[in-house]
């Protein structure tokens, strides 16, 4: 099987993926040489010599070569092959096609037509495992399709097959040259991305008011909380022109699941050229092949997603599987059954409540495949069939969409999961299922089965005009269809899209890179060298920090040189390349095995985190943000610090891929270096803190050291770092402090230097930004283990080494005031 994610498969055309296919792109191939035009007149046909001759023979001017001087005029045209038949070769199929090709047969619409069909019965609680089974017919396996008019027009679907056998003598080439011709939309081809499955996407979102980059409830309102991502799962869909589409709309604050199979039509992520793929994490499956059919791949991919989304699941589902039907077109419903079965059964699994489906799907005639979209019927609030404009008209390609899922669809799931098993241990078996859902049960929901009928036919009605267009384009390579440049232009500006070429993303130097994030301060880069400011008695605590309610901290973990500050700047400029910036005063690369949204700059520390205590414990390194002033090329440098911080969280958790391993530059496998933002703690908080942290025994050493738990997720056992020091940061531009009035009991903002009070109703900046809070930030390093003891006698107190009991203490001062 092959997970295509742009099969675009039918009787008229390869069925293999389209990203392999060589389709002749006319817009953009080189021009060639025109053939010269043959003027009337022998004098311009032959050669001086021949001219001669045929004038010592009695020939004459304009008159024919015949006794009485009839015959051509003409020179005899070279007769022209077409494609790989031979000379002269007529099909009568195709030619019979043909001759039924009448411009006004096809109907467009920009937009296309959508309907929605809303289930109004919610009577999943009452359906049990057992009502599901009974539902449930087998019959021998059945590989004719030509009878099954149970849910079309008999005529149509006699049609549909006709159509398409039309071309089964027909050459590829010359069928994919009248299809590029033929098909009104064909120049839009992929757009910006790496294939037409993206472009596909983009339609499909706009035809559905964008519900899946935008999802939202029936009253209008998001469904993505804030400081949430955006969570998808893209199924069957390499190499991943779907998720290409969302990346490029949503950037680093979607962050997708892929499971597809591996091999030939596995991910490209290197071809990602509209989007970055940092925040897409492939998935194959315990079996590690990406087989969905395989139900320990399903069980594991469906575990996999709900750790990385804290079992809540994701918005919505992209699945666009395919395998090629080669000399079996007219039976590809059939055999493609249990991938439909699949795809949805995965979707069930890992959608959360009110989450969204789309899939792609062929035909729909048999009850297996109505059936199945009966139970997707009752599992959603409402379901739609539609054809986008930019799957082809001759194919029978159209797409499952199914809006805000419902709370009760667990039994469904665990029905068809059973029946899938069952497949899955009996692949021989003489027996199938032919009906998921009785013929009986679906023929008493006639709003359903009207509408599955109206669909089939109207579809199948637009794939015979569009193989009769293609045999007629066929039959006359002169034809060209004139409204393509037309609907390219009108079609990408509904869809969000730009008219331009597809381009790789340029790679900028990391001066360049720099200038660009920084902006307005690139001119004054050098407070990034800027040194912190040390906290070491109490009375430079006293100095820096006048109003400790404005103030915040974060842990920092303990470092070799506990006189250095171990925090520095990440600068990323995507494709795995990271730079850091030394004490050498350049960017260097990064010795972690990192991955990070491109056109970032942030600021942070590696961390020595340890799995397990003692020396059993497993030491793994870790990426800490402690601010950022880009992420991923959104600017967040004046923003207020616990909004930076949210932000750089959410940053974080979008790029984690906790079961991805990568190749460290000495050829190893090595697991990916985790990205966290640290938690910004109030100062007020200092003794809860203190009180949160343990000493922890740490590998070859038999010292305990305060260190802090880590709450990732990624593993079973406690994950903790050893604390080596404190950073303060001010909220607050100097010498902005923060107040409580008395006679409003609101906040306000009193300026230590000119004296005035501004309430936040002013449009008045005292806010830090990056810049501002970096320059002024303090650090508290632990020299001494006797700095963090709760009770220290005085006497045991160093000159210029500031303790937790110093802390304490002017806390306590100023926090009364």
């Amino acid at each position: 099987m092959s997970s295509s994610s742009d099969d675009d498969s039918d009787g008229s055309e390869s069925t293999g993926s389209e990203q392999f296919e060589a389709v002749p792109d006319e817009e953009s191939a080189p021009d060639e040489p025109q053939p010269k035009k043959v003027k009337t007149g022998w004098s311009n046909s032959y050669s001086s010599t021949v001219q001669k001759m045929m004038t010592n023979m009695g020939y004459k001017k304009d008159q024919g070569l015949g006794k009485l001087g009839q015959g051509r005029l003409e020179p005899v045209e070279a007769a022209r092959q077409d494609g790989r038949r031979g000379l002269g070769l007529k099909l009568e199929k195709i030619s019979s096609a043909a001759e039924q090709w009448r411009d006004n047969l096809e109907e467009i619409r920009i937009p296309e037509r959508i309907d929605w069909i809303e289930n109004h019965c919610d009577d999943l609680d009452n359906l049990s495992m057992e009502d599901l089974s009974e539902w449930v017919r087998q019959a021998p396996k059945k590989e004719i399709i030509d009878d099954e008019t149970n849910f079309c027009d008999p005529e149509i679907l006699r049609n549909v097959l006709s159509s398409k056998s039309a071309f089964d003598e027909l050459d590829g080439n010359d069928m994919r040259r009248a299809r590029t011709r033929s098909n009104p939309f064909e120049t839009i081809r992929g757009s910006i991305f790496q294939n037409r499955a993206a472009v596909k996407m983009a339609n499909i979102d706009s035809l559905c008011d964008f519900m899946f980059t935008n999802p939202k409830d029936k009253n209008d309102k998001s469904l993505v909380k804030d400081n949430d991502l955006l969570y998808f799962a893209d199924i069957c869909a390499g190499p991943g022109g779907f998720t290409e589409y969302v990346l490029y709309k949503k950037g680093w604050q979607a962050k997708g699941f892929g499971f597809t199979l591996r091999g030939q039509n596995d991910f490209k992520l290197d071809n990602f050229f509209a989007a970055s793929p940092e925040t897409f994490d492939p998935f194959y499956g315990t079996a590690g092949d990406g087989d969905i059919f395989n139900p320990a791949n399903q069980t594991s991919f469906a575990e996999y997603v709900l750790k990385g989304t804290e079992q809540a699941g994701v918005h919505f589902v992209m699945a666009d599987g395919g395998f090629s039907v080669d000399g079996k077109e007219n039976i590809q419903e059939i055999l493609s059954k249990q991938l439909y079965m699949c795809q949805c059964l995965v979707a069930l699994s890992i959608l959360r409540d009110k989450g969204h489906f789309v899939c792609k799907l062929f035909d729909l005639f048999t009850p297996f495949s109505v059936g199945l979209v009966y139970l997707m019927y009752k599992c959603f609030e409402e379901i739609s069939i539609c054809k986008p404009n930019t799957s082809r008209p001759a194919n029978s390609e159209r797409y499952l969409i199914c809006k805000w899922k419902k709370s009760n669809t667990e039994t469904v799931r665990r029905h068809l999961s059973s029946i899938n098993q069952d497949m899955w241990d009996n692949p021989n078996a003489e027996t199938d299922v032919r009906e998921l859902v009785s013929l009986d049960v679906l023929f008493r929901d006639k709003e359903f089965v009207e509408y599955i009928t109206e669909s089939n036919n109207r579809l199948g009605h637009n794939q015979i005009v569009g193989l009769i267009k293609i045999a007629a384009y066929c039959n006359n390579p002169d034809l060209k269809e004139p409204r393509q440049a037309e609907y390219r232009s009108k079609c990408l500006e509904l869809w969000n899209l730009p008219d331009k070429m597809r381009q790789a993303p340029e790679m900028k130097t990391p001066d360049v890179l720099l200038a660009e994030l920084l902006s307005d301060w690139n001119g004054d880069k050098d407070f990034m060298s800027v040194p912190a400011n040390r906290l070491d008695s109490k009375k430079t605590l006293s100095q820096k920090i006048i109003h400790p309610p404005d103030w915040y901290f974060v842990p920092l973990s303990r470092s070799e040189d506990n006189a250095r500050d171990t925090a520095t700047f990440f600068l990323s400029r995507g494709r795995g390349i990271i730079l850091k910036w030394s004490t050498t005063g350049r960017w260097e690369p990064c010795d972690c095995v990192l991955e990070m949204s491109p056109k970032t700059l942030i600021y942070g520390e590696i961390v020595q985190e340890q799995i397990g205590e003692g020396s059993k414990g497993i030491m793994v390194r870790a990426l800490h943000i402690i601010d950022g002033i880009c992420l991923g090329g959104l600017n967040i440098a004046r923003m207020p610090i616990k909004e930076r911080l949210k932000l750089c969280d959410k940053f974080a958790r979008s790029l984690n891929k906790p079961n991805k391993k990568a190749t460290s530059a000495d050829g190893n496998h090595v697991q990916m270096t985790p990205i966290r933002c640290k938690k910004l703690i109030p100062l007020s908080e200092f003794n809860n803190f203190f009180q949160q942290m343990r000493p922890y025994k740490m590998k070859n050493n038999s010292n305990e050291r305060l260190g802090i738990r880590i709450r990732s997720g990624d593993d079973t056992a406690e994950r903790f770092y050893i604390v080596g020091g404190m950073m303060f940061l001010n909220e607050l531009m100097h010498p902005f402090v923060s107040a409580i009035s008395s006679t409003h009991n609101t906040i306000y903002y009193y300026n230590l230097d000119t004296k005035q009070s501004f309430f936040p109703n002013h449009m008045l900046r005292v806010f830090s930004s990056f810049k501002n809070c970096f320059i002024h930030r303090q650090l508290w390093k632990w020299t001494n283990v006797y700095q963090v003891h709760e009770v220290m006698p005085k006497d045991m107190r160093e000159d210029g080494t500031l303790f937790r009991m110093d802390f304490c203490e002017f806390l306590q001062e100023r926090l009364k005031r």
